[in-house]
Parts: structure tokens; C-alpha cells; sequence
């Protein structure tokens, strides 16, 4: 779930990005992040399964943009999750959620005269811990959620969940670089470097950006690539400017499996 928190002194608004727990009614990952997208959303299911040392059966999203996109199915397809999206229209599905929010709106925002993005986020970890091991919840008559979330066993996957970043990443094709070491990309050239020049490199979507890669590593990498590919959708917005060129970062192997 995201929700909207105003904050006054930055004139911009913060989203509470919540991941709970179904049958606890826990909350397994709580943070206000400025500017979500697909990549937050995959490192907050990151985060939660390293804390809980948990991979989830399925999760369930809205379809807002943060939780659509081939990087998060590529993510949850490889790590054996099911990834579910409430019905158009239907907005119950997500009522627990909304529910809970209202539940920290009352018991930990409206305890601060200002809203500071500093010290919410200072704060927060300490109110979600008050809230999985002390509040008990009527859903668990009354017992606090942590009584719930201490049942599940531990998964292991094989890679370990030391590397859970290295699922997150799918292939978008093979391309030819051009003797000056280019290649085309959102109509623009794209410098990948000319170590490389006239060979082929196949491209990856990952967590780090657009990879180039080559024999089994990565030789280079756009790490600002979700944004400009963001900013070519939008050509109607005149904020939104493509620099005349885009330069791959020369990289190393990032070891994805």
C-alpha cells in the first residue's frame, strides 16, 4: 500500500510504502519514501524477506505504476511468488490496509504538531515495532501480530537470500554496437564503450539499470535508465527533457545467476 503524508516543509508529499503480513496482520516492511517506483517496491519485498527470512507464497498489489512492470514479474516469478492485483474498481480488496492506516494516522502522525520527513522516518521503526509486539489486534483476539509472524519457517532459496537482488532483472534483447561502440536507445545514441566496438552485447533490465553484457558478465551499465525511460513516455510534459546522448558506466561482473 502507498499512502499520501503532506509535509509541509518540503511543500511535497512523502508516501508511506506498507507491505503487510495477511495472516498475522503485521506489518513486514514500513517506510516513507519521496519518489516511489517499481524498484522501491521490489527492494521493500527485499527487505521484508531478509528481516523474516521468509519468500512470501503471493503477494497483492494495486495497479498503481510502483507495483506494475516487467521487473517486478521477472523479480516474482523467479523467486516462486505469485503476484496477485486487486480487481479494477474494487478497492475492498485492499480495506485491511486502509484500515491500518487510518490505525497510524491516529496512534503516530497526529502525535506531531509538524510533519518532518527526518524525524517520521527516525521515528517509524519504532511505532511498527510497537505495533507488531505490543498493540494486540482484534482479527487475533487480541494477542499483538508478532505471535503470528514468529510461526513461519525459514526459506532458504538456493542462491541465498544474500543475492535476492540478483533475481530482480529480465532480457530485453541482443544488439549490435557500431564500430564507435553505440547502439540506438529511446532515439537517442547510447555510448556503451569502444573496448566493445562492432560486437554484439545482450541487454538486461536489472535493480542497477540498463546492463550491457557480454561472455557471461556485465561490461557496462545505465544506471539512470528507468527514469529516462519514464521521461520518453511522457513527451507531452516539456519538464521532462532526454539528454542528447546517453554514456553506459564501465562495470564488472554483477554475478547475476
Amino acid at each position: 500500500m502507498l499512502e499520501k503524508v503532506t509535509l509541509p516543509e518540503l511543500g511535497q508529499t512523502a508516501y508511506q510504502l506498507t507491505l503487510q503480513d495477511d495472516y498475522s496482520r503485521g506489518y513486514v516492511f514500513c517506510d516513507l519514501v519521496l519518489h516511489p517506483d517499481l524498484r522501491t517496491t521490489i527492494r521493500a519485498l527485499i527487505a521484508a524477506m531478509r528481516q523474516w527470512q521468509v519468500i512470501p507464497q503471493a503477494v497483492v498489489f494495486d495497479n498503481g505504476s510502483p507495483f506494475k512492470g516487467k521487473l517486478l514479474t521477472a523479480f516474482c516469478d523467479q523467486v516462486g511468488i505469485r503476484l496477485i492485483y486487486i480487481a479494477v474498481g474494487h478497492p475492498q480488496t485492499n480495506g485491511k490496509l486502509e484500515r491500518a492506516f487510518r490505525d497510524d494516522m491516529r496512534d503516530f502522525y497526529r502525535q506531531y504538531a509538524m510533519w518532518e520527513l527526518d524525524q517520521l522516518r527516525h521515528d517509524l521503526p519504532a511505532y511498527v515495532h510497537y505495533r507488531n509486539h505490543v498493540r494486540g489486534q482484534q482479527a487475533l483476539r487480541g494477542d499483538p501480530a508478532i505471535t503470528r509472524l514468529m510461526e513461519y519457517t525459514p526459506t532458504v532459496l538456493p542462491g541465498g537470500l544474500a543475492s535476492l537482488e540478483a533475481y530482480a532483472c529480465y532480457e530485453i534483447g541482443r544488439k549490435h554496437l557500431s564500430p564507435t561502440g553505440c547502439l540506438r536507445l529511446l532515439g537517442r545514441a547510447a555510448h556503451v564503450g569502444e573496448a566493445w566496438a562492432d560486437s554484439d552485447v545482450m541487454l538486461y533490465e536489472s535493480l542497477d539499470g540498463l546492463e550491457a553484457r557480454g561472455g557471461g558478465q556485465c561490461l557496462a551499465i545505465l544506471r539512470d535508465y528507468r527514469t529516462f525511460k519514464q521521461i520518453a513516455c511522457c513527451p507531452w510534459d516539456s519538464r521532462l527533457v532526454l539528454p542528447e546522448a546517453f554514456y553506459f558506466e564501465p562495470s564488472v561482473s554483477l554475478g547475476r545467476p
